[in-house]
């Protein structure tokens, strides 16, 4: 559009635009080959396209090679028939994952002439050599203009109501996510600067420059950029402004003025490239809140050495965390950017910056967007990878490598680098809040079982109209899933009626933990699980009598435990899960294929695999061989995992490479809120986090942004659990749920 008024200006041309998007067909259709159509058919723009002495067809290289693509070959052929000279000119307006090419001509002989970069001027060079009779042939590099001296783009030429239209078409047909850009009401685009100063070595930007040239900037005046939006505004009707530069806010007084401008027109506005964080304060987010979608800024690595010595970036890092903490105090959504496997970034350093970033997101909730590194031609990045003997990509679309596909470096190869991206993403899932809690409704218990992570603690029952409060108050914050658990839950005659109230509220799914030795009583064993439960997991810690009467401390707990069992199951309505759940000690790790079985024949279809948990009765001398516990759980997967759901607990990743699906489901603790009969309640993650520790190995494992680490068994004092009644209750002046757990 911007090189559409420049031509316009003389008066000597004839002028016609057209624009794909706003015809009467512009759609956006899926391709057979995984790619997008957007605009008319192509048979529709060679039709709208008059005869002409010259069509200029405006292509800019982003991400996009240089080979001959089937849409614009096509589109080329259509109107070669109906000119005499075929122009392509690179209508570039910004330098980011740009393509850089010697002659673009080579794929489309077709064309006699290829205007490389800002082509407004030369443009119209070339044109003033045809009205005088000449017909210009070859390769221009593009003459940067003085952008004051720019006309207005010319969206007067465009059916803006068709291409308000079309924009919503490809919204609704590509069901955005939510860190999308909109561009619904009226979207305009705009530039209010050019270049960038700054030189990341990922980054393709001033690709017009010379050898020897210094990068730069260039920026409309402020009365200029006045009267440009504000034609946009009043003129066209833009209810919002999509602004491509580079770089905005390089310089101070330039942005203060684009914001001061837009805040007078009181259009909204985003800014999808991003700005620089150290140049972001407080004031900007201000004027920023409920203007912006989101903005954004990168830090691409957390790490000092690749951040100073291989991306160049000029950037302090606090700039990043400050920005992080101004945007949420001012209420503005912030994304980050950050890269994994750049040349020479070790695992350590990879998750140097994978952590750095999930903190930012846990505190400040500044949105972690994470790409591995893409060599685009030209760029630093590549030529470092071809000094280095590395590939870069094959010459086809770059832009879907940004997300999928990384490159091996000189340290990481392509699967550990998306392990580390895997592990991160699932991380990042589970840490949007609570999402289940988990009440123990009692202490009280009729087994004694020597790990027990409650069995230095007061045997008492919760309060129930606490427990209902707390019920309360965690399903208000969204929260729809309850796992009842103690002590022996059964035990507690109000554990019934707390199914049913939490089902009542709205509970969607509900777990209860059980030893199960009160449902070999077939009456309870019927209440139950006609409570409203949805699963029900069964504690057996071996497969014979002697082996389970050894760790629960009751000789007759085997027997009941499995008549309980047995009713459940005759009883049960379809739609509850049913499952059991081991502790592993030395005395029965060996013993898992019979457990397996034993599960099988009592009609469970779920074996849970829980390593211990270092709190209560649970001690080193108990815990079984790590490495062999985990090699006799490997082999029972590699025999149940076709017949039954099988889940690991507390164990790290390492201990289980190629199993490590069945371990992810401890992740999810970083989503659950465990609350104590006392009413304390604590992020379970959190607070497991207590006994875990991270070795030497996990500063470069791809996991350990999420992996916990190594419990520690001992040497960790037990605290106080002294619990009596009054504790159990509201005290007059106190609130429903105390400030500390709201």
């Amino acid at each position: 559009m911007q090189l559409a008024a420049c031509i316009r200006q003389s008066p000597e041309i004839e002028f016609t635009l057209v624009h794909s998007f706003d015809l009467r067909n512009s759609n956006i259709e899926r391709r057979g080959d995984g790619r997008w159509h957007l605009g008319a058919p192509v048979e529709e723009v060679v039709r709208a396209s008059p005869s002409a002495d010259v069509t200029i067809i405006a292509v800019s290289p982003f991400h996009r090679p240089p080979g001959r693509d089937d849409t614009l070959g096509t589109l080329i052929e259509g109107l070669k028939k109906k000119t005499s000279m075929l122009w392509l000119v690179d209508a570039y307006q910004s330098g980011q994952h740009y393509i850089e090419s010697d002659d673009l001509r080579k794929a489309y002989p077709e064309a006699d002439i290829w205007i490389k970069y800002e082509a407004e001027r030369t443009t119209m060079k070339r044109l003033t050599e045809v009205l005088s009779g000449k017909r210009p042939q070859g390769v221009f590099h593009g003459e940067q203009p003085t952008l004051d001296m720019l006309p207005n783009p010319a969206w007067d030429l465009v059916d803006l109501d068709a291409l308000d239209s079309f924009h919503s078409r490809v919204d609704r047909a590509l069901g955005r996510s939510s860190w999308a850009y909109p561009v619904g009401g009226r979207t305009l685009p705009l530039v209010t600067t050019r270049g960038c100063p700054f030189r990341c070595v990922h980054c393709s930007s001033n690709p017009d420059r010379r050898a020897g040239e210094p990068k730069t900037q260039r920026r409309y005046s402020r009365e200029r950029l006045s009267q440009y939006l504000s034609e946009l505004v009043e003129v066209h009707g833009a209810k919002r402004f999509a602004i491509l530069d580079e770089l905005i806010n390089v310089h101070p007084r330039h942005f203060d003025s684009v914001l001061e401008l837009i805040e007078s027109l009181d259009v909204r506005f985003d800014v999808p490239n991003g700005f620089r964080a150290d140049y972001l304060k407080p004031k900007h987010f201000a004027r920023m809140r409920g203007r912006t979608y989101f903005a954004s800024v990168s830090a691409e690595s957390a790490s000092k050495r690749v951040l100073e010595d291989v991306v160049d970036k000029q950037l302090d890092l606090r700039a990043i965390d400050q920005a992080a903490e101004h945007a949420y105090r001012a209420g503005v959504p912030l994304m980050i950017h950050y890269i994994i496997g750049l040349p020479g970034e070790t695992g350590a350093e990879v998750n140097e910056t994978l952590n750095y970033a999930l903190d930012l997101w846990d505190r400040f909730r500044a949105y972690p967007a994470v790409q591995f590194a893409t060599p685009l031609p030209g760029t630093r990045l590549a030529k470092i990878r071809i000094a280095n003997k590395l590939e870069l990509h094959p010459e086809r679309d770059w832009g879907p490598h940004f997300q999928k596909n990384p490159l091996s470096s000189d340290q990481l190869s392509t699967e550990t680098l998306h392990a580390f991206l895997d592990t991160f993403q699932k991380r990042l899932r589970e840490s949007s809040g609570a999402k289940k809690l988990i009440m123990n409704v009692t202490y009280m218990c009729n087994n004694h079982c020597n790990f027990c992570a409650v069995g230095t603690r007061t045997q008492i029952d919760g309060h129930p109209t606490r427990q209902r409060e707390f019920l309360e108050h965690y399903r208000q914050m969204g929260v729809d899933m309850v796992d009842f658990d103690g002590g022996e839950p059964s035990l507690n005659p109000e554990l019934v009626p707390l199914i049913r109230y939490a089902k009542r509220i709205g509970y969607r799914r509900i777990h209860v933990t059980t030893n199960g030795r009160l449902c070999a009583y077939e009456s309870y064993a019927q209440k139950l699980v006609e409570s409203g439960i949805t699963s029900l997991l069964f504690s057996v810690h071996g497969h014979d009598r002697r082996t389970h009467a050894h760790h629960v401390g009751v000789a007759e707990a085997f027997d009941q435990t499995c008549e309980g069992i047995q009713n459940c199951v005759s009883l049960s309505p379809p739609e509850v899960d049913m499952g059991m759940n081991i502790t592993l000690t030395k005395h029965n790790y060996t013993k898992m294929q019979e457990v397996a079985e034993l599960s099988w024949k009592l009609g469970l279809r779920w074996l849970n695999v829980q390593f211990l948990t270092p709190f209560g009765r649970a001690t080193k001398e108990l815990a079984p061989d790590m490495d062999g516990a985990a090699a006799e759980t490997m082999r029972l997967i590699d025999v149940w995992h076709e017949r039954m759901k099988l889940q690991v607990i507390n164990l790290p990743f390492c201990f289980m490479p190629g199993y490590e699906q069945y371990v992810e489901g401890d992740l999810s603790k970083l989503s659950r809120h465990m609350l104590f009969v006392n009413n304390e309640s604590v992020n379970l993650s959190k607070y497991l986090a207590e006994r875990r520790t991270k070795k030497d190995v996990c500063a470069r494992c791809p996991h350990a942004c999420f992996c916990g680490g190594f419990y520690e068994l001992e040497d960790v004092p037990e605290p106080e659990w002294i619990v009596t009644k009054d504790s159990l209750l509201r005290r007059p002046d106190e609130t429903a749920i105390p400030d500390r757990q709201r």
